[in-house]
């Protein structure tokens, strides 16, 4: 992460994404770990923001991976570590055979 110097030049600049493509353009950017972002609604209290059902669904989903994290736990079963690539491959295969 970078640091934030008053010494460093700076500038300030608007970027204007589309929202498909916003997500993307700010992690890359964020990656580079030079940039702080200005809250243009900053009236606006985090539960009045749009994102907040995005939110609340991961941490529903999250909820149910420890759940069956959990329960795989208690028959004693041994989980597979993998990565998005093959968790990825392997829904695509399971969803095409049936």
């Amino acid at each position: 992460m970078g640091s934030w110097w008053r010494s460093r030049d700076m500038k300030y600049i608007s970027i204007i994404v589309s929202e498909d493509a916003a997500h993307e353009c700010v992690q890359q950017l964020g990656m580079q770990g030079q940039m702080q972002l200005t809250d243009l609604n900053p009236e606006l209290t985090p539960f009045q923001r749009r994102y907040v059902s995005y939110i609340k669904r991961c941490e529903e989903l999250e909820r149910k991976l420890r759940y069956m994290q959990k329960e795989i736990s208690g028959f004693g079963l041994k989980m597979e570590e993998g990565n998005e690539s093959t968790i990825a491959e392997s829904v695509a295969i399971k969803g095409g055979s049936g």
